[in-house]
């Protein structure tokens, strides 16, 4: 994947999820009607956590650990015990963010974006290819790029399908 290919799905799929969480207005937002009694707002709290965690794993190599709300953190290591992992994490990271307002996690969220994109803007296509490395991803090394990916574009078009199920049954 280019590091044109990968700002554009970036944006692209980041636009489509701006736009259905503007759709869901702010009167809606914190509505416990999700998977687990998670609102909108939760899902912005979650989704700019991993990308939180996803620039710390790509910009030190640290363990994955999720980040103090607010602030930058590592993405998931595989198998059962990445699951767990990754569960546990992301119990957390709802536990944390559960009772911030909602203008703040909006906030979060439109500057953990921001700074995604600044970090691929200044990243060499060498450094989109380089593997990772670590315990955490137990000799399944991912490439930078796909990292990224995963934590962004990929996971803007997994909440939009959840929260498209939710209003299409609203």
């Amino acid at each position: 994947m280019t590091r044109s290919d990968l700002l554009a799905g970036i944006r692209r799929d980041r636009a489509q999820f701006d736009a259905l969480v503007a759709r869901v207005g702010e009167a809606r937002m914190t509505e416990p009607a999700l998977e687990g009694g998670r609102s909108v707002k939760d899902v912005l709290a979650h989704v700019s956590a991993w990308e939180k965690i996803c620039m710390a794993l790509v910009r030190n190599n640290e363990p994955i650990q999720p980040p103090p709300p607010g602030e930058t953190g590592p993405s998931e290591p595989s198998g059962a015990e990445g699951q767990r992992q990754t569960d546990a994490i992301n119990d957390k990271v709802y536990q944390d963010n559960r009772d911030r307002p909602l203008a703040d996690v909006v906030a979060d969220a439109q500057r953990s974006y921001t700074d995604l994109v600044a970090m691929v803007e200044a990243m060499s296509q060498e450094q989109l290819e380089t593997p990772l490395g670590g315990p955490q991803f137990a000799g399944k090394s991912p490439r930078v790029g796909e990292l990224i990916s995963g934590n962004s574009d990929d996971h803007y078009r997994e909440h939009v399908a959840q929260i498209e199920r939710w209003l299409g049954g609203a």
